[in-house]
C-alpha cells in the first residue's frame, strides 16, 4: 500500500498506552508501532492492528429521541438534542442529576466533563468506571504515599531479577508489557517471573512460578510474608525507621498466626511460599505488578496494601532494588484521574473536601466562591439505587457500556429501564445500554478526534485524527461545549483540544502530577520522572511512607458452592462494542464459555464442551464447558458477552475504602444441563 500520509497517535485500548503510526492510504489504514515513543518502542498487539477495519461499523450519524422507552426511537437535529439536554437538567434540582464517565475518553474531554458538572452545575454526583477498575489502586496509592500516582515505569522491566505479578495476566489484557518481560526473560534466563493468582493464565503458564492460591486468601499470603521476613530478619529497618510510619502495628497484626498455618490456608505448599521469602531476603531487584485481580475484590484496598507493604518492609521502591507498579486497565483512566472526574475529585489530584482545593478551582474558573459542594458524590453502585427509587432522575453517560459491566445487570437493567429517569448515552454505536435510553448522541470515535492520554507508567501522548467520521457525529468535547453554552455558561468557547489541555494543565503546577512546563504540540511526557518518591519524600502529611495494618474481610463460599471469577478474554475488549465487529478479533472468542478443572468437573458428569447453568442468588446463566486449570473450586468466565451478561451472577459487593466493586468473586453453583430426550 503506498501512504499518502502518517499519523502519530495512541491506542485506545488498554492503559499500557501503546503509541501507533498510522499510514492512511487509497486503500485503507496501516497501523503500525511508534518507535519513536520512548514508553511503548513501536511494540503494539493485535487490537489496534485490525481495529482501524471497524472505524466505520455500525456508526451512529444522528442524535437519537423518544419520551417513551419502550417506542422507537426517531431521529432529531444536534440543536433539539442540546435543548433537550439543557431542558431536563435545568429543570432539576442538582442532587437529581447523575453522570457516569469513561476512561476511555481523552484527557480534555474528561476535563471538561469535571470542570461543568463539580464548578457550573455545582453537583459531585460524578463517577466514571475507573469506579470498576482502578479505585481501589487509587485509595491504596493515596494511603501508602500520600497521592494517586504509579510508582514506577516500564523501564523498571528490563533490569528486574524477579518480576512477581499478582492479580494480573498481562498476557491477555497488557499484551506490550508482557511481551517485554519475556524479552527480559529471554536475554536474562535468570530472571523470575512468578505468578500469585487462582487461575493458571497464559501468564501463569510462561511464568517459573504459579502461585494458585484460593481466591480471597490473598491479605492472609502478603501478612504471613511479612511476618516470616520480619523473623527471618530480613526487613530493612533502616528504611523502615527513616522513611515510614506504621510498621509496628503492622507487623502486629501479620505475625499473629504461625507461617505454616497461614500458607496452608491459601491453600498453598509451603515451598512455593518459601520463595518468595527467599526472593524478598535476597537483594535482587524485584518489580511487581498487579492489577484486578487485587483491585476487583470486596478487601481490595487491603490487598493493595498487603502487597505494597512487601516492598516497603524491604526498602524496595526505588532503581536499585525493585518496586512496585499497578498497571492500568482502560487507555485514559490515569488521565482521567489526574483531572478528578471521580466522585470526590478535582483536577491536579485536588479533593473536594479541601476548602484549599475547592478556592483554587473556583477561582481558575470565574466562579463565586463556595460554587464546588465540599461532599462527595455518591458512586454509581449507589447511584443504581437512587435511580431505581425517583431519586435520580436523570443520568448522562458517555463512552462505556454500564449495562454489562456493573455488577448485578438485572438490577441495573430495572434502574435504567425506570421511565421516571431521562437517561443519556453518548457514544459512537448503540451500546446495550444505549438502547435502554431516551437520547442518544452520536459522537466521533477514536481515530477521528483530538486529545491526549495517560498511560499506567504516568507518559502522556497526543491522540490525533486520521479520518473524517460520520457527518453527524460531533466529539465529545463539542457536545459538553455545546450544552455549556446553551446553559448560558462563559468559559466553554475553546478553540479546540490545544486550548482545553492548556487551561487544564495550569492546575497541575506545584502538584505531582505536574504538566504546566509541556507544550501541546510536542506532548510526549512522564509526569513524575521515571519514579516517584526517589528521594524518600513522600505526599503524605510526614513525608513519609504509610504502612498500614492488612484485615481481610473477603468471604468464602460453602462447600457446594464456587468461586467464580470474572476477566477479559485475550483478543475482545470492554464489551465488544468496537472490537466485536471484527472477525479477526472475534476469531475462537466468538462464544462465552467457562474454564473449570476436569477432575471437579468429572466428578459431576461434566465433560468439556458439555453445557452448563451456574446458579446464584441472582439468576442463572447457561454456559458451554472448557478444562483449564485453577485453585480448587474455582470458575472463569470472561465479560463482555451481551448475550450471555457473565455480571448477571455478580452481586453488589464494595470494597469498604474505594467503593470499587468485587467483580471477581461470585459465588456460584454448577449443574450440568439436562439433556433434552424425545
Amino acid at each position: 500500500m503506498k501512504a499518502n500520509n502518517t499519523t502519530s497517535t495512541g491506542c485506545p485500548f488498554c492503559g499500557t498506552g501503546c503509541a501507533l503510526s498510522i499510514e492512511c492510504g487509497e486503500n485503507g489504514f496501516k497501523v503500525k508501532g511508534d518507535k519513536t515513543n520512548p514508553s511503548t518502542q513501536g511494540d503494539l498487539c493485535f487490537k489496534p492492528i485490525q481495529m482501524a477495519k471497524a472505524l466505520d461499523a455500525h456508526r451512529l450519524s444522528a442524535p437519537l429521541y423518544r419520551t417513551d422507552k419502550s417506542k422507537p426511537f426517531h431521529e432529531i437535529s444536534w440543536d433539539e438534542a442540546i435543548a433537550l439536554l439543557a431542558h431536563n437538567i435545568s429543570s432539576l434540582p442538582k442532587d437529581a442529576l447523575y453522570f457516569y464517565l469513561s476512561g476511555q475518553l481523552l484527557t480534555e474531554e474528561s476535563y471538561l466533563f469535571t470542570k461543568l458538572i463539580k464548578g457550573y452545575l455545582g453537583t459531585n454526583n460524578v463517577d466514571a468506571n475507573s469506579r470498576l477498575c482502578m479505585a481501589t489502586a487509587v485509595v491504596a496509592h493515596k494511603m501508602a504515599f500520600g497521592s494517586d500516582g504509579p510508582v514506577g515505569n516500564y523501564a523498571d522491566i528490563d533490569d528486574a531479577d524477579a518480576i512477581i505479578i499478582s492479580g494480573s495476566n498481562p498476557a491477555w489484557a497488557h499484551p506490550v508489557i508482557f511481551r517485554r518481560i519475556l524479552a527480559r526473560k529471554k536475554a536474562h534466563p535468570e530472571t523470575k517471573i512468578i505468578v500469585i493468582d487462582p487461575i493458571c493464565t497464559e501468564t501463569a503458564e510462561k511464568s517459573d512460578l504459579w502461585i494458585g492460591l484460593s481466591g480471597g486468601s490473598d491479605t492472609t499470603l502478603y501478612n504471613a510474608l511479612l511476618a516470616e521476613m520480619y523473623r527471618r530478619g530480613v526487613c530493612d529497618m533502616s528504611f523502615i525507621d527513616r522513611a515510614t510510619e506504621g510498621f509496628e502495628q503492622t507487623l502486629n497484626a501479620a505475625i499473629e498466626i504461625p507461617f505454616a498455618e497461614s500458607v496452608a490456608s491459601c491453600g498453598l505448599l509451603l515451598s512455593d511460599v518459601e520463595t518468595l521469602v527467599e526472593l524478598f531476603a535476597s537483594d535482587k531487584k524485584i518489580l511487581g505488578l498487579w492489577c484486578q485481580g487485587l483491585n476487583q475484590a470486596q478487601d481490595g484496598v487491603m490487598r493493595n496494601l498487603g502487597f505494597i507493604n512487601l516492598f516497603l518492609a524491604t526498602g524496595r521502591l526505588n532503581v536499585q532494588k525493585g518496586l512496585p507498579l499497578s498497571l492500568t486497565g482502560q487507555p485514559n483512566a490515569m488521565g482521567g484521574r489526574e483531572v478528578g472526574y471521580l466522585s470526590n475529585a478535582l483536577p491536579g489530584y485536588r479533593d473536594v473536601r479541601n476548602s484549599d482545593d475547592r478556592a483554587t478551582c473556583e477561582v481558575y474558573w470565574n466562579l463565586p466562591p463556595d460554587t464546588i459542594s465540599p461532599t462527595p458524590g455518591i458512586t454509581v453502585t449507589d447511584a443504581i439505587d437512587a435511580m431505581s427509587a425517583n431519586q435520580i432522575r436523570f443520568l448522562w453517560v458517555a463512552c462505556t457500556n454500564p449495562l454489562l459491566t456493573l455488577p448485578d445487570v438485572k438490577k441495573t437493567e430495572k434502574a435504567f429501564s425506570n421511565p421516571e429517569l431521562f437517561l443519556v448515552v453518548q457514544d459512537c454505536v448503540l451500546s446495550e445500554t444505549a438502547s435502554l435510553a431516551n437520547l442518544v448522541l452520536p459522537t466521533l470515535s477514536w481515530g477521528e478526534k483530538e486529545g491526549s492520554m495517560t498511560n499506567s507508567e504516568r507518559f502522556i501522548k497526543r491522540v490525533r485524527p486520521f479520518k473524517s467520521g460520520p457527518a453527524g457525529a460531533k466529539s465529545d468535547s463539542e457536545i459538553i461545549c455545546g450544552l455549556a453554552q446553551k446553559l448560558g455558561f462563559l468559559g466553554f468557547d475553546y478553540t479546540g483540544a490545544e486550548a482545553i489541555y492548556n487551561e487544564y494543565k495550569a492546575l497541575t503546577k506545584n502538584r505531582l502530577c505536574d504538566q504546566s512546563s509541556q507544550k501541546y504540540e510536542s506532548l510526549s511526557y512522564q509526569w513524575g520522572g521515571e519514579r516517584l518518591y526517589a528521594d524518600e519524600h513522600f505526599a503524605t502529611p510526614t513525608f513519609k511512607a504509610q504502612f498500614h495494618p492488612i484485615i481481610s474481610s473477603a468471604s468464602h463460599p460453602d462447600k457446594n458452592q464456587f468461586v467464580l471469577i470474572t476477566g477479559r478474554t485475550k483478543k475482545q475488549w470492554h464489551t465488544m462494542t468496537r472490537t466485536g465487529h471484527v472477525a479477526e478479533l472475534m476469531k475462537e472468542e466468538e462464544h462465552p464459555y467457562l474454564v473449570m478443572n476436569s477432575n471437579e468437573a468429572e466428578e459431576r458428569g461434566i465433560y468439556e464442551g458439555d453445557s452448563v447453568v451456574i446458579t446464584n442468588q441472582l439468576g442463572s446463566l447457561e454456559l458451554p464447558v472448557r478444562f483449564g486449570k485453577l485453585a480448587p473450586n474455582h470458575l472463569f468466565a470472561p465479560f463482555g458477552y451481551p448475550e450471555t451478561p457473565i455480571n448477571t451472577l455478580v452481586p453488589v459487593t464494595n470494597d469498604p475504602f474505594s467503593f470499587q466493586s468485587a467483580l471477581k468473586s461470585a459465588h456460584v453453583r454448577v449443574t450440568r444441563k439436562p439433556i433434552n430426550c424425545h
